[in-house]
């Protein structure tokens, strides 16, 4: 129980599993892109063709082109999801560090384990005084006590 570091070895391994199980669905994915990509392009073909042989001559180079800049950069996303998620992660929480002055790196920051094990740590204190105020006779007499400590001690953890 005082070994916090699963925490981070769980992360890793369920990091592992989704990042393997994204590598046997790219197949599937870019199929199944390709051909919603295919489908659409047809479709905004057909309007083209449907339009202009209506006479109203619309901007077709200009909807073309918006169409295809709107599908490549679907395909983009759906092609790098993985590496783009990591970068809007790791930009929030650099945000986050800078923001609170904080002296902990990134390295440690992304190591939830030993987050946790700081947040024991800090509330370390406060739980030894609650054990001093433990005992037959004395729980009853420092309940509120105990009970506004125990508060405190969940809150500073749960900081953590």
């Amino acid at each position: 129980m005082n070994d916090v570091t699963i925490i981070d070895q769980f992360l890793n391994i369920f990091a592992a599993y989704i990042d393997s199980g994204f590598g046997l669905l790219r197949g599937e994915v870019a199929f199944l892109t390709a051909t919603l990509i295919v489908i659409d392009m047809t479709i905004a073909g057909l309007y083209w063709a449907m339009s202009h042989a209506s006479g109203q001559g619309e901007d077709v180079i200009a909807k073309l082109l918006r169409k295809v800049l709107y599908v490549g950069a679907f395909a983009y996303i759906i092609n790098n999801f993985n590496w783009l998620a990591s970068i809007v992660f790791r930009s929030f929480a650099g945000l986050g560090i800078t923001a609170t002055g904080s002296a902990i790196t990134m390295e440690n920051f992304l190591q939830p384990g030993r987050l946790a094990k700081t947040g024991l740590d800090a509330g370390g204190p406060i739980f030894l005084q609650l054990d001093d105020m433990m005992g037959f006779p004395e729980v009853f007499l420092n309940l509120d006590a105990i009970l506004v400590l125990f508060l405190a001690w969940l809150v500073v953890v749960l900081c953590f």
